[in-house]
């Protein structure tokens, strides 16, 4: 397995992680308990910050690349890549209900928590996709060469939660993960 690839596939297992976590949040919210939003809005600034700056188009490069050859699988790639558009509307209208809440604006609970849970479920769907169809093609597809340029394409950013061992900027989600390690 070459560099990106394995990059790629450690952030999709650490987004899975935190996945877990907002499902949890999300799980009090429905509950009609009061989770903390503080952590919420923080893990939706992650995603924006890291999966959609970082993470997308680093996968976008090595998709262009497969799709400027023939071959099968351009539907799955493209599908994907539209994807990663969506998602990053997906993540911007859920924290900005979250936010809402956070401000007290009237919204219903009922919707909040759809915009999450459909949040969740297309990201891990998209993410299985990856992992099980686009990945493998990929890497059948394209030469130790072209990896190589890829990588230094790549946005190389270094994870702002997972990469650091104290993070100033995502401090509340570096201690619910620490937390969870510890329990």
């Amino acid at each position: 397995m070459n560099d990106l690839i394995a990059r790629l596939g450690q952030d999709h297992r650490r987004l899975a992680q935190l996945l877990r976590l907002l499902e949890g949040l999300l799980d009090e919210f429905r509950d009609g308990l009061e989770p903390d939003y503080e952590l919420m809005c923080e893990l939706m600034e992650y995603l924006i910050d890291y999966e959609d700056q970082v993470h997308h188009p680093s996968e976008d490069l090595i998709f262009e690349r497969v799709l400027a050859q023939e071959g099968p699988g351009h539907a799955v790639l493209t599908q994907l890549m539209e994807q990663h558009r969506s998602l990053m509307l997906l993540n911007r209208r859920f924290k900005e209900s979250l936010e809402g809440i956070v401000h007290e604006e009237v919204l219903r609970r009922d919707e909040v928590e759809r915009q999450g849970r459909t949040l969740i479920a297309q990201l891990r769907e998209h993410m299985q996709l990856e992992e099980q169809r686009a990945f493998p093609l990929a890497q059948a597809c394209l030469s130790e060469a072209a990896w190589s340029e890829l990588l230094a394409a790549a946005p190389n950013v270094q994870d702002p939660v997972f990469g650091q061992d104290d993070p100033e900027r995502f401090r509340m989600i570096y201690k619910q993960l620490n937390l969870a390690r510890e329990g």
